[in-house]
């Protein structure tokens, strides 16, 4: 049943409480930014550890002048002599990016004030605390989009759905990673599909590939959305542009990583892959039949196909860092996209299934936990 023929579930809510889940990204955004404001990280991050954020406005400006160089050469062979005023070591055997080029349209705003900051004569810390107030913007954006889609998804476990998304997007943003970006477009793609918007749908899902790769994990929701534009081609404007935008996100992306893949050959070959890690695999794979035989069992298919991509790309998995395990999102937020449970306790046992396999998960192979934002605010606070 599409979401225009649904009752307002919001409706018995108080209205401070509907006002809260209208406006939560930017009390989430306001009640953070003051942890990179005030810190004394070099980087700018919670944990005075990571500085992508920072690459990327590196990597973005030095595209200006290597072009597709950015690609296909390591990147400590291609950034010098660019003029770049806050340089970082870090990326120098791996290219530039292996990001699809939807990543340097997101980082250009920042690129351009870094470079006229710079000549201004901002300080490196400055620059670094703003990229990271940009980092927790997005994921107080992306956060808005997985409130927007929960409010017209089926009820059910929603709560604890949406707590183990802030934890996700509260350590990607504080840490500097811009993952969220590629998260709120799949989470605004399920907002518009339950709208009976697929078109809109598919602009977003298109918008989520051309920032990431790992949003592979949203392609069941994609071929659904193609199916359903073109069944109702006749009644959506712009039909032709649409899918031609889309199309054409798409096939950058994938010549993006046809550059980029030769170029990471040493990586790929010299490094294990996460689930040669003693146990991993036996976890991995006892979690997920299990959870596949629940969603199956429910007729979840749209979230069983978004589990079954989690796991290939787990078996693929080079790098164990915990960024990469916020695609376990996708799952509990597939369930009840295109099916309806008969009542909300089933969707709500469902979810939590999901839940569950995703909590499971995360630690083994990514080798951390949502939770662990807590921990860094201890130390941040030097009470652990």
């Amino acid at each position: 049943m599409p979401a225009d023929s649904l009752p307002d579930e919001d409706a018995d809510l108080p209205p401070a409480v509907r006002w809260g889940t209208r406006n939560a990204g930017l009390l989430f955004f306001l009640a953070l930014a003051w942890v990179p404001i005030l810190n004394q990280s070099r980087w700018g991050d919670l944990a005075n550890w990571y500085t992508d954020h920072l690459h990327h406005s590196f990597a973005t400006w030095v595209a200006f002048f290597r072009g597709l160089e950015i690609y296909t050469r390591p990147f400590a062979e291609i950034r010098e002599g660019t003029g770049w005023p806050y340089y970082t070591e870090a990326w120098g055997p791996m290219p530039g990016f292996v990001y699809p080029p939807g990543v340097m349209v997101l980082f250009l705003p920042l690129t351009l004030v870094g470079r006229l900051a710079g000549a201004a004569g901002l300080s490196f810390h400055a620059f670094a605390v703003m990229s990271v107030l940009y980092m927790l913007a997005l994921a107080a954006w992306a956060l808005h989009q997985a409130i927007q889609a929960m409010r017209v998804l089926p009820r059910g476990s929603r709560v604890a759905t949406l707590g183990i998304t802030s934890f996700i997007l509260m350590q990607l943003g504080l840490q500097g990673f811009f993952d969220s970006a590629f998260l709120g477009a799949g989470f605004a793609a399920i907002g518009a599909w339950r709208r009976n918007k697929p078109d809109v749908a598919l602009l977003w899902l298109a918008a989520a590939a051309f920032l990431h790769f790992r949003a592979a994990i949203f392609a069941p929701l994609a071929v659904v959305a193609v199916l359903q534009c073109w069944k109702e081609r006749s009644r959506i404007r712009f039909f032709v542009p649409k899918l031609v935008v889309a199309a054409g996100a798409v096939l950058l992306s994938l010549g993006a990583f046809a550059l980029m893949y030769p170029a990471t050959e040493e990586l790929r070959t010299s490094t294990p892959r996460a689930v040669s890690a003693a146990n991993v695999m036996g976890v991995v794979i006892v979690v997920s039949l299990a959870l596949a035989g629940v969603l199956s069992w429910r007729r979840q298919w749209l979230a069983l196909a978004a589990q079954g991509i989690v796991v290939a790309l787990v078996f693929v998995e080079l790098q164990p860092a915990w960024w990469h395990g916020a695609i376990v999102l996708a799952v509990p937020y597939f369930i009840g996209v295109l099916r309806e449970e008969s009542f909300r306790g089933e969707l709500a046992l469902t979810r939590g299934a999901a839940l569950f396999w995703a909590l499971a998960i995360y630690p083994v192979v990514w080798r951390d936990h949502p939770g662990q934002i807590f921990v860094e605010f201890a130390r941040f606070l030097s009470l652990g």
